[in-house]
Parts: structure tokens; C-alpha cells; sequence
């Protein structure tokens, strides 16, 4: 079975900045841009690695769905030439006043 064909949602490919928090609500990741995202994840890339299983907020603006503060958990890290892409799985979302 292919990635692909393991998801459980359908991706959306976006091209967005990122702020990411950790758990306390402390930026850590000033330069972050959202790759991808679907109802349950999404996949951003980050000059910062971040490790498996770490608990995250981040704060977004996607066209449809508006501002979002989203709770998530990091579930893959892959090391690209200057960056790394991570793979996300949402914990809790919701909009941003």
C-alpha cells in the first residue's frame, strides 16, 4: 500500500506561513510554511526539526476555512536539503476571533 492510498483524508496542497508554538504557547518556529493539509493533518516545512510524538499549536489562515488555532501532534520528520517537512495529525482545532 502507497502512501497515498493509506491516507485517511484527502490532502490539499497550500502555500501558507506558519507560527508554531509549543505547549506553553511559546513561539519556537518563526519561519514555517504549510505544505499540505486535510481534516485530520497537514505537512509543514520548518529550518527547525522538531522531534516525533512533540505536542504543538499552530496558527494558520487557510482561504475556506479562515484563521485557525490548531492543536497537533508531530508523527513523521524527514530531512530535506536546507529544511525539514513534518507530518502532523490534529489534535483539537478551532477558529481564531
Amino acid at each position: 500500500m502507497t502512501d497515498k492510498e493509506s491516507r485517511r483524508a484527502a490532502r490539499r496542497a497550500h502555500n501558507s506561513v506558519v507560527e508554531i508554538y509549543d505547549e506553553k504557547g511559546t513561539i519556537i518556529a518563526e519561519v514555517a510554511r504549510l505544505v499540505d493539509f486535510s481534516e485530520v493533518g497537514a505537512c509543514f516545512s520548518s529550518t527547525k526539526a522538531f522531534t516525533v510524538n512533540m505536542k504543538i499549536r499552530l496558527r494558520l489562515r487557510l482561504l475556506r476555512e479562515g484563521r485557525l488555532y490548531i492543536w497537533a501532534r508531530v508523527v513523521w520528520v524527514k530531512k530535506k536539503a536546507n529544511t525539514y517537512l513534518h507530518g502532523i495529525e490534529f489534535e483539537k482545532v478551532h477558529d481564531v476571533a
